[in-house]
């Protein structure tokens, strides 16, 4: 069974990659046919500044509203009090908390146990430092400070999103883009000491501007997510294939360095890794070793690896190796759909880009929180019929619950 789960897996993927490839070539006029005609990428909706408050609040409401309801499914008491002790030692102990809060009060160590921590990109700590220092009058605990950057960019992921879909899609789909991202089942991880809700709002605007063809703006905000995490070099696809396509409408614009300031802040990254080992590439020797085994293997080995380790490890099969496998499995038929749709071609290059690059980590156990990442399957999610977008939201909802009970229960979901 497992061996199967792979072939298919990776064959989805090869597959996924021939058609969107062919498809890019058509529309840009590449190969052997004349370039599709251009479509003008005009605006659908363009939301107000009340929409965009209502969607920042949205999210945020509707996972503190569900971290609410699986504290009480645990059957705790002690009212609202008692929720806020056991929220805050939650989201502030658990997983790679710890390290980013090690990050921010100490910076990275280039010898000893901590040098390890070098594979945290530096931007969520650094913003957590700014905001610790920026509320000191107020004596705001380190803990305090990074909750406050998680959910300031959790509302604004939430702005984003809107106003991002509303560029190709009608008010109503663009409204459920928001909601599918904050039902999302791992979705709990944005309220949390993590980067989540930080690279989401970093990508969304990078892709926003470049959307508005603004590539100045996409750049610096693409580089500020790739300083978040190393998906965020999936942005130069789409952003590339935007530009290709502005060229060729000729309203492409000053963008040739714009377009490669992602690279420049992976380049800053990999400048700190010389600086404290010597090494740009010092973190690939910390990844692949303990604690976190991470090695790049072909997305076939490792969707097999999940089914055996779901096996071995029963106990963390259903929050992590189940979880992996399924969100892998349905995020390939969202993508095929949105070939099949012809949704835009930049959120398919973004999400398979993203997709494929998350899946490509071996030993992964962090599958879940990573997918939550992979932006363009809510806006294709909210492009399904309306019962089918809808039984996406049920079901959604049903496993953030599931899920979150698990996570505030102490489960190892990482």
């Amino acid at each position: 069974m497992g061996a199967f789960i792979g072939h298919s897996g990776g064959a989805l993927m090869v597959l996924f990659v021939a058609l969107l490839a062919l498809r890019c070539a058509k529309r840009l006029g590449l190969v052997l046919w004349p370039a599709a005609p251009a479509r003008p990428l005009a605006p659908r909706w363009a939301p107000g500044p009340g929409a965009l408050a209502l969607a920042a609040f949205g999210v945020l409401a509707a996972q503190f509203l569900f971290a609410f309801l699986c504290w009480l499914d645990l059957g705790q008491t002690g009212g609202l009090a008692a929720f806020w002790q056991h929220f805050f030692e939650r989201f502030t102990t658990a997983g790679d908390s710890p390290h980013y809060l090690l990050l921010a009060r100490e910076g990275y160590a280039a010898e000893g146990d901590a040098a390890k921590y070098i594979v945290f990109y530096p931007l969520y700590p650094l913003a957590v430092r700014l905001m610790h220092a920026l509320l000191a009058p107020f004596s705001v605990s380190w803990e305090a400070a990074a909750l406050a950057v998680s959910w300031l960019c959790w509302g604004g992921a939430g702005a984003a999103m809107l106003a991002l879909a509303g560029q190709d899609l009608p008010r109503e789909q663009a409204a459920f883009a928001v909601a599918l991202m904050a039902l999302y089942p791992f979705g709990f991880f944005a309220l949390g000491v993590y980067t989540e809700s930080l690279f989401l709002l970093l990508s969304l605007l990078c892709m926003l501007f470049a959307r508005r063809k603004n590539w100045l703006a996409a750049g610096v905000f693409g580089a500020l997510a790739v300083l978040c995490r190393n998906q965020g070099l999936v942005l130069l696809l789409p952003l590339l294939y935007l530009w290709l396509r502005a060229r060729r409408e000729k309203k492409q614009g000053p963008a040739s360095l714009a377009l490669a300031l992602p690279l420049l802040g992976w380049g800053g990254y990999l400048a700190l890794n010389w600086r404290l080992f010597g090494s740009p590439f010092a973190f690939f020797e910390f990844l692949a070793a303990p604690p976190w085994y991470q090695t790049t293997r072909w997305i076939g080995e490792n969707l097999a690896q999940h089914w055996q380790m779901a096996l071995d490890y029963p106990g963390l099969a259903p929050f992590i190796y189940h979880a992996q496998l399924a969100l892998y499995f349905a995020a390939m038929a969202l993508l095929f759909f949105g070939l099949w749709k012809k949704c835009p071609t930049h959120w398919l290059i973004w999400g398979g880009g993203y997709l494929g690059m998350s899946y490509l980590a071996g030993w992964l156990i962090s599958g879940g929180r990573y997918v939550f990442g992979c932006l363009p399957l809510y806006l294709i999610g909210a492009s399904l019929p309306r019962p089918a977008r809808w039984l996406l939201a049920a079901v959604s909802a049903f496993f953030l619950w599931k899920m979150g009970v698990w996570y505030m229960q102490g489960q190892a979901i990482m």
